[in-house]
């Protein structure tokens, strides 16, 4: 892989994983408001961004696993501190929308 190859996928990733945090608070935002229908809707929303997230590192773990060394740079572990930090904030959205 190249440099800059390597450097799409971590670019990829803070998007999707960006989008994703940005949609799952905002969620929260309207959950406050009362309105559980676009809270649950940008939770969907949210979570296809993750899910791209996802599925891009896993092009890095494939890379790893087939024996490939991947280089441990700076933006990668913001990517990947990036897309854990959604995750979280989907989990906890998920559970404080439904206790509405």
């Amino acid at each position: 892989m190249s440099p800059e190859q390597y450097e799409e996928i971590c670019f990829q990733i803070i998007t999707f994983a960006g989008e994703a945090r940005s949609c799952f608070v905002e969620a929260l935002r309207h959950a406050k408001d009362a309105d559980k229908t676009k809270a649950r809707e940008l939770l969907a929303e949210g979570n296809q961004h993750l899910i791209e997230a996802e599925k891009v590192h896993m092009q890095l773990i494939q890379q790893e696993a087939a024996g490939d060394t991947v280089p441990l740079r700076m933006i990668l572990t913001h990517a990947e501190d990036l897309m854990m930090s959604a995750d979280t904030i989907h989990v906890l959205s998920e559970e404080l929308i439904s206790l509405l």
